[in-house]
This record gives C-alpha cells, structure tokens and sequence, in this order.
C-alpha cells in the first residue's frame, strides 16, 4: 500500500485533534479511548498499552508539539485542549475565554483554534520520525531510578516513591502519573480521593488528581521547570491509604524503569511477617524492562 503524502496525514491528525478538544479536552476520563488512529501513530500508542500509558504518551507528546509553536500560539493551543484550564471547563467556556482575553467573538476563535491545531499537526510530521518512532513507543519519559517503601499503622497504610526520570522531548512541564486501587473491603463504591492523600515531599508539586476508572487515580506532577530531553529529574512523593484496599501492595511501572529498589514494609510491633517478591519482564514491542515489585502483606485480623 502507498505511503500516504504529508498533506493527508495532516488532515486526518488535524480532524482527530478537532474531536479531541470537545468536552473537557485532555482532561476527560474517556481520552485513552477516544485517540484516533494517526494520534496514536504520533504518539507511539500500543494496542497493549494500559489507559495509564496512553493518556501520559498523548498528553507527553501533544506537550512537546505545542512547545514547537510561537510563544503567542502556545497557551491558546493549551487552553483549547485543555491543558489550561479548570477540571470542568469545556470547550465552548475555553473559547470564550479565549475570547475574552483577545477581546475577540467565539466564532474568531473558533477559526483560531482550528489554526493552531492546524499548526499542531503539522509540527507532528515536519521531522522525518514522530514522537513515537523517535522514543521507541516507550513514551515522553522513563524512570531511571525508583525507590518504593510501604509504611503500615493498622489497617492503613503510606507508600514513599522515590522516582528519578529521564525526558524523552524537550519541554516536559508536567508528568502524568497514576496508582490502581482495589476497592477497600468496607466499601463497593469507588475510592474517596477526599480520603486520599498524595503529596510530593520534593521535587515540585502535585495537582489535577482525578477518578479516570473505577479503580485507577491518576495525577500530575509538575517539576520546577521544564525538562529537556535527556534532562534528569527526582520526585519524592507519599500517597496515604486510610484502608490497605488489599493483602498486598504492587508498584508496577507503565513505562521502562532502569534499576528498582524495593523496601520491605515496615510494620507495627506484632504486625504478621510481609515478603517482599521482585518480577522483571519486557516491554512489547522492544520498550525496555519493567519492573514490578510486589510487597505482600497479610492483613491485620482485630
């Protein structure tokens, strides 16, 4: 089959990108479904990637194209897909932020928000590899270093990450991240993210922490600055558990993780004996190892 030309591919990415920005934008919690085929070309997206993956390889990759626009075109195209905006904005409320910034109609924006994914696109395909070629389809970044304690006080329980990542492009300001939570043996709703505390200790801050399954939180973490590609940097964060949801804990990595460092949990005096069991696997595709440690812990019988 011919290769389609340059001009084609920019379209069909422009028209996804224009059925991206409805709604809540980057921010829906159906994004990982809804990114059409020449998107997750671009980004490098995998039929075996996990939501987690695919929302951090579209939100990564879509950060990085909007870093290659003019600095007057970049926060109109943040803020019509969404990255600059509250939780529960919509689009046509961003438009008319927009607007009311420019003092101009919704309808002049709308053209100028069709401009600048225009713009958006065409960046994608102006280099000969895109952003998932480029990277190996292993995503914006990868961890280099990780470091996970668990902590349990009774039916509670605190996980400490320690994650030093690598960037994959330039202009990383945020990185998306996410923990899977089974539902608490008390309840069969989902988790209260009011009784979830997820704090980052150093390294920058936390913000954006949402529901995006019944069972899986994701949040963002954003570094002092932005990152270049290659750029190192550390998070330190804490994530508190008012209820262990299960008998173990599982810390596995979406993207390639170089070297891993599990702890064994620290447990009250009397606690059962926890064990801690280390499994190394291969990415598909050729991403890189993954590590996933799991610290099993009995539960505390009262």
């Amino acid at each position: 089959m011919a290769q389609r030309p340059a001009e084609a591919k920019i379209a069909a990415l422009t028209a996804e990108l224009k059925l991206l920005r409805k709604g809540l934008g980057v921010q829906a919690k159906n994004l990982p479904r809804g990114v059409g085929e020449e998107l997750r070309a671009v980004c490098g997206v995998h039929e075996d990637d996990s939501p987690g993956t695919v929302r951090a390889k579209v939100v990564g990759t879509l950060r990085a194209l909007i870093g290659k626009l003019p600095d007057a075109q970049q926060e109109t195209a943040r803020i019509v897909l969404g990255f600059s905006a509250g939780a529960n904005e919509r689009y046509t409320a961003r438009l008319e932020l927009l607007g009311t910034g420019a003092d101009r109609n919704v309808r002049t924006m709308q053209r100028r928000a069709d401009d600048v994914l225009y713009l958006i696109a065409e960046a994608a395909y102006e280099q000969p590899a895109a952003f998932g070629a480029a990277t190996g389809g292993a995503g914006p970044w990868h961890t280099s270093a990780l470091a996970v304690r668990l902590t349990l006080d009774g039916g509670a329980a605190e996980v400490f990450e320690t994650r030093r990542i690598v960037s994959h492009v330039a202009g990383l300001a945020e990185i998306e991240h996410g923990v899977s939570l089974a539902r608490p043996a008390s309840t069969t709703g989902r988790p209260d993210l009011s009784k979830l505390g997820i704090d980052v200790v150093s390294g920058g801050e936390v913000h954006s922490v949402r529901m995006v399954s019944a069972t899986r939180v994701a949040f963002r973490l954003r570094p002092p600055h932005a990152l270049d590609a290659g750029d190192e940097h550390e998070f330190f964060f804490r994530v508190k558990l008012p209820e262990l949801p299960a008998p173990f804990y599982c810390c596995t990595p979406e993207f390639p993780c170089d070297r891993l460092r599990p702890q064994h949990p620290v447990r009250p005096a009397g606690a059962a004996p926890a064990r801690l069991a280390h499994r190394r696997r291969l990415l598909p595709g050729g991403g890189g190892p993954d590590a996933g440690p799991q610290a099993a812990v009995p539960r505390q019988r009262g």
